[in-house]
């Protein structure tokens, strides 16, 4: 056998053993099922789904899979819960990625737009969920990511974890649902960037056995915050220089409003107008804690 043919057997031979177990693309189209597509998937497979409505209420147990609408718009890629005594999607499976979808229907009060459950490593960005009994429910869940997502209009929660460590919040906007944020048994979580406001129950709960969160760089806009002591949680970063969720040019701590203008940081003096007030935010809603570097308006 010459030197070239065998380049050329090694170089086939590569090449096959590098497709096998490849990740693959799998489309959905309007009228197919996205749970069919779940259960013929492997490990790493992409699901992208096409604009339309799918009506079904769908569970993942399989790791490393990722479901993204292919417009990128929720608004034309809905997922409706065919069973409303049920949530709409149910994850039990570590490093799943949903995206880009519309989320509703799951009217029980006591089921989710999307349920984590014991899960690892996910990421929920760029979605939708309304008219839910829960926007979003992570329960037993550490590492996930749930960013930029908008949560309205559901029942009871817009974004519930419960007993859950060392997930990441940011960039979400949760408006009018009865509760806006529930933190329940949870520590070690970051939640940074979010917009909560104009909730009928409370905007933001932290109930005492949550310890060790950091909470900075939100928009609070709510009558009724709920805060209790836990351990360790901070409400406030470190004065960083990046423009901040109301348009100043520090990062620090939160912005504490009222709808009817009565909050801290709407009435606050900030004399040399760095976009922070010149006094601490003392004993927010009763607790122990102080928001050290509260945000105001930038002017």
């Amino acid at each position: 056998m010459s030197k070239l043919t065998t380049l050329l057997a090694v170089v086939l031979t590569l090449t096959i053993i590098s497709g096998i177990g490849a990740a693959a693309e799998i489309s959905v189209q309007p009228g197919n099922s996205i749970q069919s597509a779940v259960n013929n998937s492997t490990s790493g497979d992409i699901i992208t789904v096409s604009p339309g409505t799918y009506t079904e209420n769908i569970k993942i147990t399989k790791d490393n899979l990722t479901i993204r609408s292919e417009s990128g718009n929720p608004d034309d890629t809905i997922i409706q819960a065919g069973n409303p005594n049920a949530n709409v999607l149910l994850l039990k499976a570590d490093n799943i990625t949903v995206s880009g979808l519309k989320i509703i229907g799951a009217t029980d009060p006591i089921h989710s737009g999307i349920f984590l459950s014991s899960c690892r490593n996910c990421t929920i960005d760029h979605n939708k969920f309304l008219n839910n009994g829960l926007g979003i429910y992570a329960l037993y869940s550490r590492g996930n990511i749930v960013s930029n997502n908008i949560v309205t209009n559901n029942e009871e929660y817009g974004i519930a974890i419960q007993s859950s460590e060392e997930n990441i919040l940011s960039g979400n906007t949760a408006s009018d649902n009865s509760r806006g944020i529930h933190f329940g048994n949870s520590d070690g979580n970051t939640f940074s960037g979010n917009t909560v406001q104009n909730n009928s129950v409370y905007g933001f709960y932290i109930c005492p056995r949550s310890d060790s969160n950091l909470i900075y760089n939100n928009y609070f806009n709510n009558t009724n915050m709920t805060i209790k002591n836990g351990k360790g949680n901070s409400y406030n970063n470190t004065k960083t220089a990046g423009t901040n969720i109301v348009g100043g040019p520090y990062i620090g701590g939160n912005f504490w409003g009222k709808p009817d203008g009565t909050g801290f940081s709407q009435t606050a003096v900030d004399k040399d107008g760095d976009g922070i007030a010149d006094s601490a935010y003392k004993n927010i809603t009763h607790s122990t804690y102080s928001d050290y570097l509260p945000l105001v308006e930038h002017k």
